[in-house]
């Protein structure tokens, strides 16, 4: 957004400050000012001019030699634009002359001709980036032929270039600069000049007006001219236009862009006697629709789309664009003017979806003032009938069914200087909310404000008004202190127990995955699950991200998947996250849950490497269990997503808290890896919630020599190896530890059996157990095992 210095003077005095200092001040009221620059500091040495000849080039047909007075003398000067013409005043760079970008005008010859200097288009001139030929200029600047044209032509002028958050749209604006400026310097603004003479006519006998959407349109004002004459702008608007990078069109179009960005409200002007029917309709677009926009282009419409009609067709796109067709040129003779307020996100949508981004739908997009339509229209016919003559009707054709109702809200200046930590007195946060233009009241203790219609979008709250307190007051003057805090809030260990958690698991050699809680339907359904069990979101991200996680290992499979196509065939993961499942409530349950991943190969020692294997995710699903405090036990149980003979749910007294086991061939396949993956999902708020309800038990070193013998016993294949452990505990007296160490299967072994060894260590705490007794132990384990169904391996 660019403005001039030299207009924001006609809005407020600020002759005292310069045109850098009005910067600062704005960039410390938070609006951030990226360039601060006069076009006339490049400009050296050019004069207005008049082309008193034109003759042909002898050596070049598109080349023209034209006799220029410069006030002093007559120069040659050959040019290629095909826009002079004999009396035409021209501005003209003479030899030595100095134009922006760095570049140097000499005396040259081209195709044999001397040049004495260049005829100069706005875009020599550091205006605009393309124009239409050399820049002819009104003819009242012949009286200043010879002068300086940085001086006849008003350029030199401070542009101000700044940019807004989303939330201000307020601050696009002349007016909305000024206003800012007014709570910071305590002074009046004064609003421009609005007047102006009607005819003896009505407008609403001239054209009639239809809004059949008003929520997209909650106010539309149309005002009709008449007998206008429609010229080229003066001058100095268009010079204005140039600064604040516009292109001058045509007086009453550069009207429309001079009042956008002097009051911050979008107009339009229509062709009066090129809409059918003489009849103004808001509707939405039919399907299929369309319409050639105002830089030439055929845009297809839908049904979202806002459209302001005639009675036979669209003629503009609402507050993105208007038609070419219903375009005001030289010769229009009849107006109807349009200012009115259109809903930010119709026309957000559809500037998107046409990839039609304008000065306009900027302004609209982020909440235009629909309190300024009336205004900013009385302004537009104010300089439309001062440039181009004609008459306004009585009246207008007006359309607003429910007036701006301010909000009111509540400013305790006590809270505020809690929240801000610098005592800013209750007199000046009711200076600045005045100078900003709320309409304020002083109560007992507290003041109560009207939010004016420009804020509408961004004040809604109290802490809202404290921000703009603070903002204008100067955030250099808040010191930087730390808040006092008082909570009574219960401490909750709960995160610094994961955190032990994922340590735990990094030292067990696994790397933490962060995964997005989103999951779609075709990596969902890989692994077989229905998806009627998850949660749905109403609003995904995309097509991938259409449902919440009720499982953390699918997203560790991918995650694992991408790395081994990468030729990264290690990989150990963990993730700790929620998930989400359906309840018949209203919310989701969410659960705590960690999930483990492994596959590749593990060092055995310095050369050499083993598969990863089914007890290598269960050891360290055990570890866990260990560190936790938590003993767990593991049953044979079959998934549609794990392999039937590797898969196990995990218990944790008696209730199931997880499962592990490797993925199901099918899937594997899917995924197209050919490596074995395993997982294992474990019910982490669970967990936690046991180890911090366990009683944690210490026992002195023991002084007595343990004991350990082996055992070996066959048993049907089917018999998983925690009933035996089972029998070996419950009939065992003073057992330390009880060791797996090796099941077998082959020869020696009957078919449908297998052979499973334990290492057994006994030790008592009050003496040093004998052979007799710990034979005896051996002895009950043994005749227990057969009980069982088990066999002694001989």
């Amino acid at each position: 957004m660019k403005i001039t210095y030299n207009w924001l003077k006609e809005f407020i005095e600020i002759d005292d400050l310069s045109a850098k200092e009005v910067a600062d001040l704005l960039t410390d009221a938070g609006i951030e000012v990226d360039a601060v620059y006069n076009p006339a500091e490049e400009v050296e040495k050019v004069v207005i001019g008049r082309i008193t000849e034109i003759s042909k080039h002898p050596n070049a047909d598109r080349l023209r030699i034209c006799q220029v007075d410069v006030g002093d003398t007559v120069l040659q000067i050959v040019t290629g634009a095909d826009n002079v013409y004999e009396g035409a005043v021209v501005p003209v760079a003479l030899h030595g002359a100095k134009l922006p970008g760095g570049v140097r005008i000499k005396r040259a010859k081209l195709r044999g001709v001397v040049s004495n200097g260049m005829l100069c288009s706005a875009v020599e001139l550091g205006l605009t980036d393309s124009a239409p030929g050399v820049w002819t200029l009104p003819e009242e600047l012949g009286e200043k032929v010879g002068e300086d044209a940085v001086t006849a032509l008003g350029l030199n002028d401070w542009v101000i270039e700044y940019e807004i958050t989303t939330n201000r749209p307020d601050a696009l604006s002349v007016l909305g600069i000024a206003r800012e400026l007014r709570a910071m310097l305590g002074r009046p603004v004064k609003l421009p000049e609005t007047g102006y003479s009607c005819g003896e006519f009505n407008a609403e006998e001239e054209a009639t007006l239809k809004v059949l959407d008003q929520g997209a349109c909650p106010r539309y004002e149309g005002f009709v001219v008449k007998g206008i004459s429609n010229r080229e702008s003066p001058l100095w608007m268009q010079v204005r236009l140039y600064l604040v990078g516009l292109r001058p069109i045509n007086a009453v179009v550069d009207v429309t862009n001079y009042v956008m960005y002097e009051l911050g409200q979008p107009l339009h002007a229509f062709d009066l006697e090129k809409l059918s029917g003489r009849e103004v309709v808001v509707r939405r677009a039919r399907e299929g629709e369309k319409i050639v926009t105002l830089d030439g282009v055929e845009r297809e419409l839908s049904g979202e789309d806002l459209v302001i009609a005639d009675a036979e067709k669209p003629v503009a796109v609402a507050g993105v664009m208007g038609g070419l067709e219903s375009g005001t040129t030289l010769s229009t003779r009849e107006l109807f003017l349009e200012s009115a307020h259109f809903d930010p996100m119709t026309v957000r949508r559809t500037s998107k979806r046409l990839g039609l981004s304008t000065d306009s739908s900027y302004r609209f997009e982020r909440g235009a003032d629909i309190e300024a339509c009336k205004f900013a229209a009385e302004r537009a016919l104010h300089l439309i009938q001062k440039l181009v003559g004609g008459e306004v009707a009585k009246g207008s054709l007006s359309f607003y069914p429910k007036p701006y109702t301010p909000k009111v809200i509540v400013f305790s200046p006590e809270r505020a200087v809690k929240l801000l930590g610098v005592n800013i007195p209750a007199r000046k946060a009711f200076e600045i909310l005045t100078g900003l233009g709320f309409t304020v009241k002083k109560e007992a203790d507290y003041i109560v404000v009207k939010v004016p219609s420009w804020r509408k979008y961004d004040v809604t709250r109290e802490v809202d008004l404290i921000e703009e307190v603070v903002r204008i007051y100067g955030m250099k003057r808040v010191v930087s202190s730390f808040p006092l805090m008082h909570s009574e809030v219960p401490r909750d260990f709960t995160f610094l127990r994961v955190q032990e958690v994922k340590e735990f698991l990094s030292s067990l050699g696994f790397n933490e995955a962060i995964n997005y809680s989103f999951i779609g339907k075709k990596l969902f359904e890989k692994f077989g699950l229905p998806v009627d069990r998850l949660v749905k979101i109403k609003n995904p991200l995309s097509e991938e991200w259409v449902y919440m996680r009720n499982f953390l290992f699918p997203s560790l499979v991918n995650n694992a998947v991408n790395n081994i196509n990468r030729n990264e065939r290690d990989v150990f993961l963990f993730e700790v996250a929620r998930t989400f499942s359906p309840t018949e409530e209203e919310l989701p349950k969410e659960e705590l849950k960690v999930a483990l991943l492994a596959t590749g190969e593990l060092p055995e020692n310095l050369w050499q490497f083993r598969e990863v294997d089914f007890y290598d995710i269960k050891g360290a699903v055990e570890a866990l269990g260990d560190f936790l405090g938590l003993e767990f036990q593991f049953e044979r149980r079959e998934l549609p997503f794990l392999h039937p003979g590797q898969s196990g749910a995990v218990k944790l007294n008696g209730k199931e808290v997880g499962f592990l086991g490797r993925l199901h061939p099918d899937v594997e396949e899917r995924f197209e890896v050919r490596q074995p993956i395993f997982v294992a999902e474990l019910n982490l708020e669970e967990l936690l919630k046991q180890s911090a309800a366990r009683t944690v038990k210490f026992k002195p070193i023991p002084k007595f020599p343990p004991v350990t013998r082996d055992i070996a016993v066959v048993v049907d294949r089917s018999t998983p190896v925690a009933e035996i452990e089972k029998v070996i505990r419950e009939s065992a007296r003073y057992l330390e530890k009880l060791k797996l160490f090796d099941v077998y299967e082959g020869k020696g072994i009957p078919e449908g059996k297998k052979s499973v060894a334990f290492s057994l260590t006994f030790r008592a705490k009050e003496k040093t157990l004998s052979d007799e007794e710990v034979n005896k132990i051996m002895a009950d384990i043994i005749e227990a095992l057969q009980r069982s169904g088990a066999t002694l391996r001989a």
